[in-house]
């Protein structure tokens, strides 16, 4: 019981939101996705864009900001994440969240804003097991560009409201969520004057497993399974499943995750006591690297909480 108490502890300091549904988008195609469309890093450091629900599940509270480095589209996010704390001074049921984000195309560019809330059941006395519910009200502005071939007023500007809906199961060992993201899918209002950035419909599926392999060394295995679906492709979910891999050794993490054997990605993170720093990494496993099949992220953040982190209070359940 001692370990499983460890892997369970709730922490009162602030930790990163990990790794929630271990970099589901990627086992898609870059085309409609959800907002924002282009950082394949989403599911490592804003879990939460792809499932409310497991905003506020690490009693953390915590904000990041992660850009792309390199290719295009020029894309940010910057999240909030809270669990809010009871009038006894202990954490709440319910988890707050907030992000915005821009991203930069030929001819238009793209800005959101995103308000996430979720609410934990405890399964047990314990409080070990915990299911959530959330939901995410957000909505995009798709404008265009200046620019000399097409003037600015001549193109009108397109905004668009929506939704997500996620539940998350967290244990001391298993996880799971399910989600729909964008729930009202695109809407141009029959604009083709400009080549805005789709945002269809998503479902996503997530289940992983968290093995305890040293508790001195602080070394976890997680490895996790996870599916992103449109409308067109849930009819075969099993071709979308991407396996992903990541090790914890105390305050650092490396992970992995299988797109297709062509291709090789890489993401760590390294946490200090009051903030924390990542890159996410794919390129071709063969070939010469360049600027065009290179993709590089990198995300800071701040922990927001009492005291300084260690391996038992943030990031294991």
């Amino acid at each position: 019981m001692e370990w499983r108490k460890f892997i369970c502890r709730r922490g009162s300091t602030a930790s990163l939101i990990l790794a929630l549904l271990l970099i589901a988008v990627t086992g898609i195609s870059l085309h409609g996705q959800g907002a924002p469309s282009k950082l394949l890093s989403i599911p490592v450091y804003h879990p939460m864009v792809l499932n409310p629900a497991f905003t506020g599940s690490k009693d953390f509270s915590n904000i990041s900001l992660t850009t792309k480095a390199s290719k295009w589209p020029d894309t940010q996010i910057l999240n909030y994440n809270s669990r809010l704390n009871s009038p006894d001074g202990q954490f709440s049921n319910v988890g707050l969240g907030a992000y915005i984000f821009q991203e930069q195309f030929d001819e238009s560019w793209n800005t959101g804003l995103a308000v996430a809330g979720a609410y934990h059941f405890a399964l047990d006395r314990q409080k070990l097991n915990f299911i959530s519910l959330g939901a995410t009200l957000k909505g995009v502005l798709a404008m265009p560009r200046e620019s000399d071939e097409a003037p600015s007023d001549s193109l009108s500007s397109i905004f668009r409201p929506n939704m997500d809906l996620g539940v998350y199961y967290y244990g001391p060992h298993v996880f799971a969520g399910i989600s729909t993201t964008t729930i009202f899918g695109t809407n141009t209002n029959g604009d083709s004057t400009i080549s805005y950035s789709d945002f269809d419909r998503q479902y996503n599926f997530q289940v992983g497993y968290k093995f305890l392999i040293s508790k001195k060394l602080g070394i976890v295995i997680e490895p996790s399974l996870l599916s992103t679906l449109d409308d067109e492709t849930i009819s075969d979910p099993f071709e979308h499943i991407v396996p992903y891999l990541k090790v914890y050794l105390k305050d650092f993490y490396i992970g992995s995750y299988l797109k297709d054997t062509d291709i090789f990605a890489l993401f760590f993170q390294y946490q200090f006591p009051k903030f924390y720093t990542g890159v996410f990494l794919q390129f071709p496993r063969v070939g010469y690297l360049n600027d065009e099949n290179i993709i590089f992220e990198v995300s800071v953040g701040l922990n927001l909480g009492k005291g300084s982190p260690t391996f038992t209070q943030h990031r294991h359940w």
